[in-house]
């Protein structure tokens, strides 16, 4: 059962400003895992890479419907690639199945959160089986 889903659009020209003014935004947004994944990028795919994720950080906290703040940071939410391409986002603490999708088109980031009420089988699985990533 979908318990929230977020949507948000970021410009990707924005985040470039952003980061451009602020030279600490990056450590303020990413994981220190998604800062070491994003300097293997360069040019757009590494300004797709930025904005996305702090897109979808952003949709993921409209989904749990509280925002960033008091209840999760920037921190707490990591946003990696497994070997397929597709991210995959994890939330520390959330036991909930959360699907997430980053989609870039032009100047424009496009993100997508679902949270999803994991079943007593899911919950099972994944802490005793563990949940493999293709």
């Amino acid at each position: 059962m979908i318990i929230g889903i977020g949507n948000d659009m970021e410009s990707i020209s924005r985040i470039e400003g952003v980061l451009s003014r602020r030279p600490n935004f990056l450590s303020t947004i990413l994981t220190p895992a998604e800062q070491e994944a994003v300097q293997k990028r360069t040019g757009k795919h590494y300004l797709e890479f930025v904005a996305g994720r702090f897109s979808a950080k952003e949709a993921y906290a409209k989904a749990l419907g509280t925002g960033i703040g008091r209840d999760v940071s920037w921190q707490d939410i990591s946003i990696l690639n497994a070997k397929s391409g597709r991210p995959v986002m994890k939330v520390v603490g959330q036991k909930n199945r959360i699907e997430v999708a980053i989609t870039h088109s032009g100047d424009y980031v496009n993100t997508v959160v679902t949270i999803e009420r994991a079943s007593w089988l899911q919950r099972f699985a994944a802490r005793f089986i563990g949940r493999k990533e293709n």
